[in-house]
C-alpha cells in the first residue's frame, strides 16, 4: 500500500464489526428463547417432553441452591480440563515429533489415521478395565480426543512454514531443538491455538457423554439421573449450564489466542501494506 495512505480497514471499523456481530449473536438467542416459550404456550411439543424456559430456569435455581449443580459441574469441568491440557500437550508434541523426524510419521501417522473418526466412547467399556469406574476412564478418553486434532494441526501448521525460515536457521547454525521452539512453534501457532479450540468443544461434549456411560458424579451423570425420572427441566438445566461453561471457556480461549497472535496479525498488516 502506497505510502500516507489510510489502512483499508480502520481499527474503528473492525471494532464496530466486532459489535455487530456480538449483537447479532446475541439477538439469535433472545429470538430463539422466544419462539421456544410461544411453542410451548401453544402446545405444539408433546406435554412434558419439552419443558417451558421458565421452567428450566426455576429448575437450574433449585439445582444451584441445593448445591448439586455446582458439585456435579465441577466433576465435568475438571474432567474435561485435565483430558484438555493432556491431549493436547501430547498432541502438540507428537506433531512436533512427526514434522522433524520422517520416522516418527511414519509409526504415528497410521495410528492417528486408524483412529481418528472412532467414536472414542467406544474405548470406555476396555479403559474401566484398566482404570475402574470412575474420573480417570473420563479423563483418558477425554486426552485421546482432545490429542488427535491437535496432532492433524499442529503438522497442518508446521507444514505450512516457509522452508526458507529452516534453512536460514539452519545456515546460520541454529541446533535443531532451537528451530523446534523458535521457528516452526511460533510460526505454527495460529493453527495450533485453531486445533485447541476444535479440541475444548469435543472435551467438554465427551466429558458429559462418559459421565452418562460411567461415572458416579458429573453433568452427564445428573442428566442422566432426571431424564430417566423424566424431569426434564432439570436435564435441560444441566445442559445450560453446561453449554454456558463451554460458551465461556471458548470466549476465554478466543482472547487467550487474539494476545497470544498479535504479533501475527501484525506482520500480515505489515506485509498487505508493503
Amino acid at each position: 500500500m502506497a505510502a500516507g495512505m489510510p489502512a483499508a480497514v480502520p481499527g474503528r471499523a473492525i471494532a464496530r464489526q466486532r459489535v455487530l456481530r456480538e449483537f447479532v449473536g446475541l439477538a439469535s438467542v433472545v429470538v430463539f428463547l422466544l419462539a421456544w416459550h410461544v411453542a410451548t404456550r401453544l402446545a405444539l411439543f408433546p406435554e412434558g417432553f419439552v419443558p417451558a424456559p421458565g421452567d428450566v430456569w426455576r429448575a437450574g435455581l433449585h439445582l444451584a441452591r441445593s448445591g448439586e449443580l455446582f458439585g456435579n459441574l465441577w466433576a465435568t469441568v475438571v474432567s474435561a480440563a485435565v483430558g484438555l491440557a493432556t491431549g493436547s500437550a501430547v498432541g502438540c508434541v507428537l506433531g512436533m515429533a512427526m514434522t522433524m523426524w520422517p520416522r516418527v510419521e511414519l509409526l504415528v501417522s497410521p495410528l492417528v489415521r486408524g483412529t481418528y473418526a472412532l467414536p472414542k466412547t467406544t474405548l470406555i467399556p476396555l479403559l474401566v478395565l484398566w482404570f475402574g469406574v470412575g474420573g480417570a476412564t473420563n479423563i483418558v478418553v477425554v486426552a485421546v480426543t482432545a490429542m488427535l486434532p491437535l496432532i492433524a494441526y499442529t503438522v497442518r501448521g508446521t507444514h505450512e512454514v516457509p522452508q526458507v525460515l529452516v534453512w536460514s536457521a539452519r545456515t546460520l547454525g541454529t541446533p535443531a531443538a532451537q528451530i523446534l521452539w523458535r521457528v516452526l512453534l511460533p510460526a505454527a501457532l495460529p493453527q495450533i491455538l485453531a486445533g485447541l479450540r476444535v479440541a475444548l468443544g469435543l472435551s467438554v461434549l465427551v466429558a458429559v457423554s462418559c459421565e452418562m456411560i460411567v461415572s458416579n458424579q458429573g453433568i452427564g451423570k445428573l442428566m442422566l439421573q432426571y431424564g430417566e425420572q423424566g424431569s426434564y427441566d432439570y436435564l435441560l438445566a444441566g445442559l445450560v449450564a453446561a453449554t454456558l461453561v463451554a460458551w465461556l471457556a471458548d470466549i476465554a480461549l478466543r482472547a487467550l489466542s487474539n494476545r497470544l497472535l498479535r504479533w501475527h496479525e501484525a506482520s500480515r498488516a505489515d506485509s498487505a501494506q508493503a
